[in-house]
């Protein structure tokens, strides 16, 4: 047994090494690293360059600091002789291709340009990731025709990265957020924020707490909350802020953004209008307004909004709403106690109920909450390991399969477990069952200090092969 002090500390650890990039705690002011940025751009006179438009190019180097790359997409449309709006991704893992790719088409109809960090992912401090930023945004600005009003776009760890480097650096006049939040500190300037929230996102009910505290802020903001879990947003759903991009750049240079307007407006009377859901119209009509504010007339939405907010039928669902947010904080409350003071048994029986919760208001709820289970699993069975700390290790990862059994990582931790424990045989078993369910990088088995007494053995040698499609 271990204590639930020792628990929570370690609850509290996993979470921070996950997501890291806090503030610092100096103070560090947004007109200091927006200095460092007009510095480097100041000594490195790099001249605009001739990329291949309306491909994906995958790994980019920086000229400002070779040690960090990144993904670049450029519309057809792309020429040296106009600016272009420009949005850097940051992804928890690194994978800078990802959204770029996943987007580009977007990018290709809006006329934006896409890069994408390869080096910013979940773990690094605050400092080594806004030196990154830093680095995206000088080669941004001193290789490609963009605009210096920059929109940094960031999902889970990468969300947290995008909004803590927003209140460093002047350059970043706009925030997307995906799927994670965290509080705004030590901004000396304003940034406009669309944020992307899935219902069955385990962060849904965080996400959602941080818009509301934006509500007496002078932070112009808006919440997409989108059919979805913890993940960036499909491209139909991130549409969205290709539109929001295009009206903020129109405010900004004030050009005329008339006709995307009319587009916008005409895709949405394609949804349904005054459904049995008075939170969903509401949200729509404001979302008209946040918008398509000084680009068209938006009075119409602005009496739409208040004639819904005053039925009964919104004050009951934003109070069932705001019900279920504050059962689904205490739930996870108790579940951190849960860890501790229940056994395996105890919790193979909770999940298997709360995967057969069938009312549809409590539904997304409890999957949020099994997401939740899934990432405590995860994060401190992995910090465990690290720790040598194995009996707190052995319960989580159990823990951890119950709630996500068709995730690579769990098995992967175990055979990092097993390696450490010298049990070879059944770390390999373990590896190869998380190459069953999809793991593929032969990088992240031979990187991995817990397997290295595993790299002389046969089957891991296969195992790599396999992946490296030897």
């Amino acid at each position: 047994m271990f204590s639930l002090s020792l628990f929570r500390w370690l609850l509290l650890i996993s979470w921070v090494a996950e997501f890291s990039c806090q503030p610092p705690s100096t103070g560090t002011h947004h007109t200091e690293s927006a200095g460092i940025v007009d510095k480097k751009l100041n000594q490195t006179e790099i001249q605009k360059e001739a990329f291949e438009v309306a491909k994906v190019h995958p790994k980019v180097y920086c000229k400002t600091n070779p040690a960090h790359s990144f993904a670049l997409y450029l519309p057809a449309s792309y020429d040296t002789s106009k600016k272009f709006p420009l949005v850097i991704f940051f992804d928890p893992h690194g994978a800078g291709n990802f959204a770029v790719t996943r987007y580009s088409h977007l990018a290709e109809e809006f006329e934006v340009v896409l890069m994408g960090s390869n080096d910013s992912r979940n773990g690094l401090t605050f400092e080594q990731s806004n030196e990154i930023v830093n680095d995206l945004i000088t080669d941004g600005i001193s290789r490609l025709s963009v605009e210096k009003g920059i929109t940094i776009a960031g999902f889970s760890g990468g969300a947290r990265v995008a909004l803590s480097s927003a209140t460093q650096n002047q350059n970043v006049t706009s925030v997307i957020y995906c799927g994670a939040a965290m509080p705004l500190q030590n901004a000396s300037g304003i940034f406009s924020l669309l944020g992307f929230a899935g219902i069955n996102d385990m962060n849904y009910s965080d996400v959602v707490a941080f818009d509301q505290s934006l509500q007496n802020s002078s932070y112009p903001h808006f919440l997409i909350e989108w059919n979805g879990k913890h993940e960036w947003p499909d491209s139909a759903t991130f549409r969205d802020a290709f539109y929001w991009i295009t009206f903020n750049r129109s405010r900004s240079h004030q050009l005329s953004g008339s006709s995307k307007a009319r587009q916008f407006i005409a895709e949405d009377n394609h949804s349904p209008h005054q459904t049995a859901d008075a939170l969903k119209d509401e949200s729509l009509q404001e979302k008209m307004i946040y918008f398509l504010n000084g680009i068209t007339d938006v009075d119409e939405y602005k009496t739409q909004a208040d004639k819904i907010r005053k039925k009964p039928s919104f004050q009951k669902q934003l109070s069932d709403k705001q019900q279920i947010l504050k059962e689904e904080s205490t739930l996870k409350q108790q579940y951190i106690d849960d860890f501790q003071s229940k056994d395996q048994d105890w919790w193979e029986k909770e999940i298997a109920r709360m995967n057969a919760i069938s009312d549809a208001r409590q539904k997304p709820m409890y999957q949020r909450l099994i997401g939740f289970i899934s990432l405590a699993g995860f994060s401190i069975s992995n910090n465990s390991i690290q720790q040598n700390n194995f009996p707190v290790a052995e319960k989580m990862l159990a823990i951890y399969k119950l709630a996500d059994p068709k995730n690579s990582d769990q098995p992967f931790l175990e055979a990092c477990l097993f390696a450490k424990q010298g049990k070879n045989d059944a770390a390999i078993q373990s590896l190869q069952k998380a190459a069953d369910l999809g793991m593929n990088d032969a990088s992240r088995l031979l990187g991995e200090p817990a397997l290295v007494t595993l790299q002389q053995d046969e089957g891991f040698k296969a195992l790599v092969s396999k992946m490296k499609g030897l």
